[in-house]
């Protein structure tokens, strides 16, 4: 964990999970499961590094409590998601997404291409 990040009571980390509220805030509730290998990043580079601009956008993150995040989920800076809901392996919410509280969001399902 780095920067700015509040964890609930009763909140499991799993390993290899990277938090990063750097010059900004994530604030995750009680009673959470958040799986190894989940990024939950406040930051954004991708415009400075386009020379689009000088700076690092850096955008808060809020997670209810009783929340699931399931392995190489990927949470961007500006989402809410809110208390209760499940977000599924592989996930990967865009920049100021809100989940509403209960939801579920899962990838898309695997598809043969040839």
């Amino acid at each position: 964990m780095l920067g700015n990040v509040v964890v609930g009571a009763r909140t499991h980390v799993g390993t290899w999970t990277e938090i990063n509220g750097s010059g900004s805030l994530v604030e995750i509730g009680e009673d959470c499961d958040i799986a190894s290998f989940v990024a939950i990043h406040c930051l954004d580079s991708s415009r400075r590094t386009r020379g689009q601009s000088p700076d690092i956008e850096r955008l808060p993150i809020t997670i209810g409590n009783h929340v699931f995040i399931g392995t190489h989920a990927v949470i961007l800076g500006g989402c809410t998601i809110g208390d209760g809901a499940t977000i599924g392996a592989g996930v990967v919410l865009p920049k100021r997404s809100v989940v509403q509280a209960g939801a579920v969001f899962c990838a898309p399902r695997p598809e043969l291409l040839r």
